[in-house]
């Protein structure tokens, strides 16, 4: 296959045994596929096609999914590169895609999959775990490059997390124009920076944080002026024993949800919002656990549980999709809408639960079957869910 083949994977649905839903896999082959991290951009302009990462033909490439037709559309002809896997993210405003690839920023048009070089790091800086993120006027790439570190020689899942973290790489935060490809840096910091996310409806607005471990990072949540380069904390951990991440918007640009926890040895779970100025903040008990969330708003939101095998310190493994609703003062007990059974073995592993544009279904990946596929469930009538805390949790997962 090149690029602009299309090819058709065999769905398959069955029902789940715990939820009663329809589960649809979207994805089958010999090879990982995985949609795009929860907080990217993925979905095309009908809404009705999504970009996703596939291992095939020796090589992961990006591809087009049309739910409709489930026909797969390839869109890059990449060569293997050792471990790196392209990911990105889709501006419906320029109706093109923006992702790092050996060091360059690449605009990938979906309809003539004609790709251009946008920008390229600087000898000894890197875009090792960067988010391209795009504003919402499709004026700006906002990501961020950093020092080239020297490499323990060792490869694997987060393997490098850690390291990172303690060394304090020189980081920089970019702004570039996608029209001339002209980048300015708008912040600097002996930090190890990720998650740069550009709000969805502001064009100035974005976030990023200070990636670590949880328990150590001083402060996660950032916003930034892209074109002041005014930075300010969001949620404030200042004098607090609290550890905080994956945040991300709510659809209206304005809020960002986040989750986390005491780090005094404790059980106790928050989950929060707050606008991007750090007014209307509302932080709630959420005495449950998943490794991401992620919502359109505050109403509704999907978690992941944990991983089909967990540590036994972690207690039972509670490898579901969940969905908790808002009664207006907390959010109620998680509701069982598929059981994942994901091992979470590397990214393209992770779940990443994400609601379909119009809020139905769940998108969700998992390695269930040996292979990280995609599947689809349908949120439908979340009070005739089971209750998390009927089922019994899985011990031979």
């Amino acid at each position: 296959m090149a690029k602009g083949d299309i090819s058709k994977d065999q769905t398959f649905r069955y029902t789940d045994s715990y939820s009663g839903r329809e589960i649809i896999r979207l994805t089958d082959h010999l090879g990982h596929s995985s949609h795009l991290y929860f907080t990217d951009p993925c979905w095309l302009q009908d809404n009705r096609s999504f970009i996703f990462a596939s291992d095939r033909q020796n090589a992961t490439n990006l591809y087009s999914y049309h739910l409709d037709s489930a026909e797969i559309r390839q869109l890059t002809d990449l060569k293997r590169d050792g471990g790196e896997r392209p990911a990105g993210c889709f501006s419906q405003v320029a109706n093109c895609h923006y992702f790092w690839w050996r060091g360059q920023l690449i605009e990938l048009d979906v309809d003539t999959l004609v790709e251009r070089t946008v920008y390229e790091v600087p000898a000894g800086m890197t875009a090792t775990d960067a988010r391209p993120g795009v504003t919402s006027d499709a004026k700006y790439v906002c990501t961020r490059i950093m020092e080239e570190l020297k490499s323990s020689g060792v490869d694997f899942a987060y393997s490098h997390f850690r390291d990172r973290f303690n060394a304090k790489p020189f980081s920089q935060i970019l702004r570039i124009e996608i029209a001339t490809g002209k980048a300015e840096i708008i912040h600097e910091d002996r930090c190890y920076i990720t998650h740069e996310n550009a709000s969805p409806t502001l064009p100035d607005i974005m976030t990023f944080c200070h990636e670590g471990p949880w328990d150590l990072v001083d402060q996660r949540i950032w916003g930034l002026n892209i074109q002041t380069g005014e930075t300010w904390k969001i949620r404030s951990q200042e004098g607090l024993n609290i550890a905080i991440g994956h945040e991300y918007w709510f659809d209206d640009g304005i809020h960002i949800g986040y989750h986390g926890r005491f780090t005094d040895g404790g059980e106790h779970h928050i989950y929060g919002r707050c606008k991007w100025d750090n007014s209307d903040l509302v932080e709630v008990d959420f005495p449950y656990h998943s490794t991401h969330f992620c919502s359109k708003n505050e109403n509704l939101i999907v978690g992941d549980g944990t991983a089909a095998a967990v540590f036994s310190q972690q207690g039972d493994a509670e490898p579901f999709i969940q969905l908790f609703s808002w009664d207006g003062q907390r959010y109620e007990n998680p509701r069982v809408l598929a059981y994942h059974r994901s091992t979470f073995n590397d990214q393209h592993a992770h779940c990443h639960p994400r609601f379909t544009p119009d809020g139905k279904y769940v998108m969700y990946s998992s390695d269930l079957n040996r292979y990280a596929n995609i599947y689809l469930v349908e949120v439908g009538d979340v009070a005739s869910l089971p209750l998390l805390s009927e089922l019994e949790s899985p011990k031979h997962t």
